[in-house]
């Protein structure tokens, strides 16, 4: 059973490894390995590959801002809506933004909300 249990967590481990590999040097949080970076994403609670991929595809690469934002009712498609709101005016997801601290929480609901109303 414990061998099964191993393989199993090997295989989403490897499989989390190829999703951040194919994202490319942004998803390896800088001095990380491909390995390490994965552990990070499993440990913040994100143990599946597909879900770390759409979290990277909003420009989240670090896995306790996924987790954040999760916490805080976001959704990677959320969290992967471009804006130029926040304290840099250039254009980014607002995942990005808030990874790096040009756009609140609060901001970025305001943005989501809009969005679900307009479209």
């Amino acid at each position: 059973m414990n061998d099964r249990l191993d393989d199993t967590e090997n295989e989403t481990l490897q499989a989390i490894i190829e999703t951040l590999m194919r994202a490319g040097d942004d998803a390896l949080l800088q001095q990380r390995s491909a390995k390490d970076a994965a552990q990070a994403w499993i440990a913040a609670g994100f143990d599946d590959a597909e879900e770390v991929e759409e979290w990277l595809a909003a420009r989240c690469f670090d896995p306790r801002f996924a987790e954040t934002l999760e916490t805080a009712g976001f959704t990677p498609a959320q969290a992967g809506i471009h804006t130029k709101a926040g304290a840099n005016s250039d254009e980014d997801t607002i995942a990005y933004k808030i990874a790096n601290g040009d756009l609140s929480l609060d901001e970025a609901r305001r943005i989501i909300t809009r969005v679900f109303w307009h479209e």
